[in-house]
């Protein structure tokens, strides 16, 4: 499980790495929406360090993401979606650290 942001020091590059591959392997799988998952998925993206731009970006292409899963909504609406926070969770495991200037 991933620390709780405050809970620990900031993540090494490793670490961060780790964890946004995870949760991108995750959403690349995802079908169905679970709480637990939902919770766990936003505790990694808020342990990764200071809120930023890409953080938000992240948070929100998510959150769009499980409410399309959730409405039911047409299957290339879902795709879309998935495809979009797969985007933004690439763009902050390529950043290294999260942007600031969004």
């Amino acid at each position: 499980m991933a620390p709780a942001t405050g809970d620990v020091a900031p993540w090494s590059w490793r670490d961060r790495r780790a964890a946004l591959d995870a949760l991108r392997r995750g959403v690349a799988a995802q079908s169905s929406v679970d709480a637990a998952n939902g919770v766990k998925a936003r505790r990694i993206l808020f342990s990764l360090g200071e809120p930023s731009g890409d953080l938000l970006a992240a948070l929100d292409a998510l959150d769009r993401f499980e409410r399309a899963i959730v409405e039911c909504d047409d299957p290339s609406v879902i795709e879309a979606r998935r495809l979009n926070c797969l985007a933004v969770l690439d763009r902050l495991a390529a950043n290294g650290r999260p942007r600031t200037n969004c």
